[in-house]
């Protein structure tokens, strides 16, 4: 018989209390780390919350309650816009002894594929493979729920390798694996920022968000309005947006801000209504005719030295609500001219057709198995040249029963079922 852990989240006063269970439970779930120290901590019940952390699958896979304030309204009043600065942001508010900051570091990318549909008895469901290799080290994704004062409660799932977890919760910050190793401790505090770490996520409205890679120059509004980071901005939405509507509106409400120069990102949304888009940040208007305005030119060394074009930021938000299924590339016919749009980028596009493909000869209506099939269809072996490949969990939201089904490692033998009530 599969092995599946279902966790039920009750709501009793404003806390919902956990209870695991599956058919070989031997009551040692969360055991594991009740003795491994959070050296930035000292409030007790910022403790008891670290400790209470679960093991589901031999250090890979992680349950948290997350009941500690992650002060999300002073955060997205800090015009915070690098990934140092979200790092400092916990160390100095969520931690109680920080560090200084220049030891923290953070970073993000991914692979990845979603899309949308609906069950033959009608419920609405989201499909997410997040895809990143990570060099081959086996990492601690979590699954970790939030329960903010006066908010909406939320399930989401958390890379802990962007904030230096690797399996067992062994961290360092280093992507070195020789100084990983000759490094690493086992110390529970930068927990305390996994609110801020989600790569997709759904909350009790039925309201459901993932976020995907894309190539070339990233996101970096100025519209004198408040800067939120690719993954504060989703913490934001899965905190206080009932729906896709209410989503695109606050989405405008905020600059987005990507960190860095490593790509930028795109948004999958859906809701238990039926509707879902996509987000993109594309060229203006005065640059949507140009011709390659994001080639890369290349040094001897095979660094970028530069552009074969002005550096032109794609900072115009376009919503797409006529896409059931998204990958690595601009889905927008304003980046058709972009090596990284839907004419001439490959990244994804295998995916992207697969998907495409099964949907449309299924008008859309999947069952939540057929859905997980889909996303192992599309899942990714791991691979050492390509940072985008490897996918480390497949997840099906079902939006209208508020019920997400997690596979780990390609592992699709063996899913986990969470649900907000």
């Amino acid at each position: 018989m599969k092995k599946v852990f279902r966790l039920f989240f009750l709501s009793l006063i404003g806390i919902a209390p956990l209870t695991a269970c599956s058919d070989d439970a031997n009551g040692t779930e969360g055991m594991r780390y009740t003795s491994v120290p959070a050296s930035l901590v000292s409030d007790p019940a910022k403790l008891r919350m670290l400790h209470s952390i679960q093991d589901l699958d031999d250090g890979r896979f992680f349950y948290l309650d997350y009941t500690a304030d992650y002060k999300l309204d002073l955060l997205t009043k800090a015009n915070i816009t690098t990934n140092g600065g979200l790092v400092g942001f916990v160390l100095k508010y969520l931690c109680d002894s920080p560090t200084p900051q220049s030891e923290a570091k953070l970073n993000y990318d991914a692979g990845c594929s979603a899309f949308a549909a609906t069950t033959p008895d009608g419920s609405r469901i989201m499909g997410r493979n997040f895809d990143y290799s990570h060099g081959n080290e086996p990492i601690a994704a979590a699954l970790v729920r939030t329960a903010p004062a006066g908010k909406l409660k939320s399930i989401s799932l958390v890379d802990g390798y962007w904030i230096g977890y690797r399996q067992n919760l062994y961290h360092c910050f280093s992507d070195n694996v020789k100084d990983f190793n000759e490094k690493k401790v086992q110390d529970l505090s930068y927990i305390m920022g996994f609110p801020y770490l989600l790569m997709d996520g759904m909350n009790e409205a039925g309201f459901a968000i993932s976020v995907l890679h894309l190539d070339g120059k990233p996101t970096q509004q100025s519209n004198a309005r408040n800067k939120l980071t690719t993954t504060v901005l989703m913490r934001y939405l899965l905190d206080n947006a009932h729906s896709v509507d209410e989503a695109i509106t606050m989405v405008k409400q905020f600059d987005l801000h990507v960190p860095d120069d490593n790509g930028n990102y795109h948004f999958f949304v859906a809701d238990a209504t039926g509707r879902h888009a996509v987000l993109e940040y594309v060229w203006d208007e005065e640059h949507r005719d140009a011709r390659f305005i994001d080639d890369e030119i290349y040094d001897g060394s095979g660094k970028i030295s530069g552009f074969s074009y002005p550096d032109v930021k794609p900072n115009t938000l376009e919503v797409m609500t006529d896409k059931h299924c998204v990958s690595n590339f601009y889905i927008s016919p304003t980046m058709e001219c972009s090596a990284k749009g839907p004419v001439k980028s490959q990244h994804g596009k295998t995916r992207y057709d697969i998907m495409d493909f099964v949907l449309t000869q299924n008008n859309d209506c999947l069952t939540e198995a057929r859905a997980m099939n889909l996303l192992d269809d599309v899942s990714q072996a791991e691979s050492p040249t390509d940072v985008t490949s490897h996918t480390q969990w497949s997840v099906v939201y079902n939006l209208t029963e508020r019920k997400a089904t997690v596979c780990v490692n390609r592992n699709y033998s063996k899913p986990f079922t969470f649900y907000i009530k």
